[in-house]
């Protein structure tokens, strides 16, 4: 394609020569306008082109945590297999990570905050699974709906608190097992997040849980 210049009233005109004697003519202006807009969509075009590098990186990143956390379940399923056979404990794959609910009778006395030794056997063994995951781990305290007696009320003035306490027991724990504190937190849902009916003893019983969830630490 050749280009050349001509004058009609003042008025600049860029030709082009499209080859077998065919022309076409376009004012300066528009020209340069039509520059503008293609390197505009040069600058889009290698704007685009870093960020489909990036999601090519997070998608290899996502990948390769799920790979993890898949192996982190199935070795945990592995280790607490009497406990999952008998009722007391789940192992879940979620969404984002992976879910242990905890019985409380598993873990603590009745009404108590201590845990028992059954409790902290339990909670080593997990910690041994999990401390060198790197995963951001969440320890939530559920009740069920039946207000704290009158001893507990001492310490405790309602199941918000008393869920609370028990989270940071399990945290403390697995903190003294080797998993990172700075990684933990400790939740209190109180009896806010039942996952059965408070209308039976069956389920308050599953109401009063310790769920211990994994998420990988770029969540």
């Amino acid at each position: 394609m050749k280009r050349w210049q001509r004058t009609t009233g003042g008025l600049v005109i860029l030709c082009f020569s499209l080859g077998l004697g065919a022309a076409g003519c376009v004012s300066k202006g528009k020209y340069k306008k039509l520059e503008k807009n293609r390197d505009e969509l040069a600058d889009q075009v290698t704007v685009l082109e870093g960020e489909k590098g990036e999601l090519s990186l997070g998608l290899a990143a996502a990948v390769a945590e799920n790979v993890v956390m898949a192996d982190t379940y199935a070795e945990l399923v592995g280790e607490l297999q009497t406990e999952v056979a008998a009722g007391q404990v789940e192992v879940m794959q979620i969404r984002d990570g992976i879910r242990l609910n905890v019985s409380q009778d598993l873990l603590f006395g009745s009404g108590g905050t201590a845990l028992g030794e059954k409790g902290k056997d339990l909670i080593a063994r997990v910690a041994s699974q999990i401390k060198d995951e790197g995963a951001i781990i969440s320890v939530e305290g559920n009740t069920d709906n039946v207000p704290v007696g009158p001893e507990l009320r001492k310490h405790y003035a309602t199941n918000w608190e008393l869920a609370g306490a028990r989270a940071a027991e399990v945290v403390r724990l697995l903190a003294d097992n080797g998993v990172d504190p700075a990684s933990m937190r400790a939740v209190s849902r109180g009896p806010f997040d039942p996952i059965a009916s408070n209308d039976t003893a069956e389920g308050r019983a599953k109401n009063r849980r310790t769920e211990i969830i994994l998420r990988p630490a770029s969540e």
